[in-house]
């Protein structure tokens, strides 16, 4: 399925030929998983809370895990749906990334409902988190954000992207690494050609 939406290599060097800046690749670090769990709990804050009921299999399970089960919203859908998305890319990145998805899904909606200014609080944060990734973009990479060209990108990838790069720093997949690595530098080196070519004609 090469080129596909569910091939790693074609995902990933779409939005990595966009954060090759390690300055930008490290504000995108900090402040990608800020926006996901702002965003998951506006979503909670501003949507309907029981959207839908779980299938008894998963109450069972939720059941078992410590702690508040996530409420089934238009959050809970989205997580699911990025979860499905990365296992489909990668099955063990995106397993190994079920429970930080889940305990960022849980701790928003529960922050939620223990702070009557969590809503302002969040959407501060939310736009103060795209502003930091907006200057990442265009003072240190110099480029427009994945966001202006693949919402896909921008709203599912980016969080998997930051999480690979985490696995990646740790040893995961070395020669996979590599050739991402590789295809991203071609991609930004025909970008910039094609720029050059663009100036001179």
């Amino acid at each position: 399925m090469a080129g596909s939406v569910f091939d790693i290599k074609s995902e990933f060097t779409k939005y990595g030929e966009y954060h090759a800046n390690k300055v930008n690749v490290a504000i995108h670090m900090i402040f990608v998983p800020t926006i996901l769990w702002c965003s998951v709990g506006l979503v909670t804050a501003l949507t309907p809370q029981h959207l839908f009921a779980y299938p008894s299999i998963v109450e069972s399970a939720l059941a078992k895990i410590p702690g508040p089960s996530p409420l089934p919203n238009l959050s809970a859908l989205y997580m699911v749906g990025c979860l499905l998305f990365y296992i489909a890319l990668d099955q063990v990145a995106g397993l190994l990334a079920a429970p930080l998805l889940y305990a960022f899904l849980v701790t928003s909606q529960e922050y939620v409902f223990s702070s009557p200014e969590a809503t302002k609080v969040l959407f501060a944060v939310f736009v103060v988190s795209w502003i930091a990734q907006f200057v990442g973009h265009g003072v240190f990479e110099r480029r427009a954000p994945a966001l202006l060209n693949n919402l896909l990108q921008a709203l599912v990838m980016a969080p998997f992207f930051v999480f690979l790069e985490a696995l990646f720093a740790c040893g995961y997949r070395p020669d996979l690494h590599r050739q991402l690595r590789s295809e991203i530098g071609s991609r930004i080196l025909a970008f910039r050609r094609s720029l050059k070519s663009s100036k001179n004609n």
